[in-house]
Parts: structure tokens; sequence; C-alpha cells
């Protein structure tokens, strides 16, 4: 990875870190009314934000494309028909469907937070659940 992509990379987390320390309360209580799933969703951006300090203090390398990250670029698989689909998990305020942008908060987007390549993805959505297949993963914010 070169040390311009790094910083990059690094200062985009950065920035995230400080959007969800303004921005949580309020997005949750918006998005979620019902209180199960405000804290589900809560409980999973303190993990992903973890996951951020974790890589920010050097105790994870070499992550970028091995997970998802907001910002992420994914190839999923759907397990029944094989077709791929590419999608762009970003923030809710980024969201624009005919670019592939999904947000983290969507049924798919918080399923592919921090998941890794190869990983069996199983999504409860309002028109039903369904299960795909993390293909590839590619940071390009």
């Amino acid at each position: 990875m070169s040390p311009s992509f790094e910083q990059a990379f690094r200062e985009d987390l950065l920035r995230q870190l400080a959007y969800f320390e303004k921005e949580a309360s309020e997005l949750l209580r918006k998005a979620y009314p019902d209180l199960t799933r405000r804290d589900a969703t809560r409980d999973r951006i303190s993990e992903y934000c973890d996951h951020i300090h974790a890589y920010l203090n050097g105790e994870i390398i070499g992550e970028t494309d091995a997970c998802v990250w907001i910002g992420s670029s994914v190839t999923i698989v759907d397990e029944i028909d094989g077709t791929e689909e590419r999608y762009k998990v970003v923030l809710p305020h980024e969201i624009d469907a005919d670019l592939g942008h999904i947000s983290f908060l969507s049924p798919l987007g918080s399923r592919l937070l921090l998941a890794r390549k190869g990983d069996r993805i199983e999504v409860d959505s309002p028109s039903g659940s369904y299960a795909v297949l993390l293909f590839e993963t590619v940071y390009e914010r």
C-alpha cells in the first residue's frame, strides 16, 4: 500500500470516527424508533469504531481490503442463482442507488460491515431473508 493511500485511508477513518461521535445518537434515533434495533445498531457501530481504533493504533495491519469498511466496494454472489452484484458501503447521506451506493444501515450494508472475503452473509430484509457470498472487497474511498 502506498504511503499516500495509507494516509488517505487513515484520514477517512478519522473522519468516520468524528462522524459517529457527532451524529450517531441522532442518526439512530431517526432511523430506528424500535429500541431493540436501535441498540443492536449502536452495538454494531461501536464494534466498527473499535475496529477503526485497533487499525489506527497499529493492532491491525493490512486490513484495507481484508474486510468491509465504510467506503469499501464489494462484489457479492447470490447463493441461489450465482448472480454477482457490486455495491459500495457508504454513510447514509452518501446513498446513491444509481451508483450502487448503499448505507451501512441498510439490511445488506449492516451485515457486510467488517465481513471478510469468502464470508457467507445472511440478510433479513423487508422483502425476506436471503444469503450471499462476499466475493471481493476493495477500499476505494
